[in-house]
């Protein structure tokens, strides 16, 4: 597993060189006086902290030293770009670091929204203080582009912070029968005797993107994973012991409550005739 130090840059690349490396389009960088010759040091693109492609990919230009490794051996960034602008424009720097800073964190918001892949850039060099109002620009010593695809774990609408992860994202919605860890994936492992109900996965996170994180029934959203991940439970509205399909129109995603309602509760019955109209009314005829 590689550590922090393993990440460090040891040279200076090309900011266009490594966003065409990262996947992303770079034809026009050459619409400059110089043309393909300036290409590399257009100023529209050049002096940016992030880059996006829609329905792709955005790059992301972060500093090394604000990365964090994890116990685990995870590498994590920690921050609010929402709130480094707002900090910015206060002092009267909005331009161009709260202007940076705005984009960095409206790039998160559509890749989250969209799925986008996230590729990182690390930096390092002299890097300007926030909190130093009288601090002058960062300079960039050395910068590569990471090899590895990152992924936006954890963000809050409300504030703005996230959490990047080094790797690739997982499921963004998930259920009781997704592992949480590797300790889950040994356990399951484990010798089962009995009549066991084989359930088609493909089904199961069809209906977890069809809820959006929501319980299907009450409308609550799932509570969030330490990994990122949106938890709700999957139900099978006809059980399958009852030779219930195991089809999307037969599957319901509900908040723990209802799930355990729909067991045993004393309105079972009429919830499992809710369910079936409500996801009825929801699939396209």
């Amino acid at each position: 597993m590689p550590t922090l130090e393993d990440l460090r840059p040891t040279r200076k690349d090309f900011v266009h060189d490594l966003v065409r490396d990262a996947g992303l389009d770079v034809s026009d960088w050459s619409n400059g006086k110089r043309g393909q010759a300036g290409a590399r040091t257009n100023p529209k693109y050049c002096y940016e902290w992030v880059f996006v492609e829609p329905g792709n990919a955005i790059v992301l230009n972060l500093w090394h030293v604000l990365l964090d490794q994890e116990p685990g051996g995870r590498i994590v960034h920690r921050g609010n770009f929402r709130e480094d602008a707002r900090i910015q424009f206060e002092r009267g720097r909005g331009n161009p670091w709260g202007r940076r800073a705005q984009k960095l964190d409206q790039a998160l918001q559509l890749a989250r929204r969209d799925n986008l892949a996230i590729r990182v850039i690390l930096n390092t060099g002299i890097r300007r203080e926030r909190d130093d109002p009288d601090a002058k620009a960062s300079q960039v010593t050395e910068r590569q582009l990471d090899p590895a695809p990152w992924a936006l774990i954890a963000y809050d609408d409300a504030s703005g912070a996230h959490v990047l992860a080094r790797g690739a994202a997982g499921p963004r919605f998930v259920d009781q029968f997704a592992p949480s860890a590797a300790e889950d994936l040994t356990v399951r492992q484990r010798e089962q005797s009995g009549l066991v109900y084989v359930r088609d996965p493909r089904i199961r996170e069809a209906a977890l993107m069809r809820a959006g994180g929501c319980c299907e029934y009450c409308g609550v959203p799932g509570f969030l994973r330490a990994d990122g991940a949106i938890y709700l439970e999957t139900h099978h509205i006809v059980p399958l012991c009852e030779h219930g399909p195991d089809t999307l129109a037969n599957v319901i995603c509900l908040c723990p409550n209802h799930h355990r309602e729909a067991h045993f509760g004393a309105s079972a019955a009429h919830l499992r005739a809710d369910f079936l109209r409500r996801i009825a009314a929801s699939l396209p005829a």
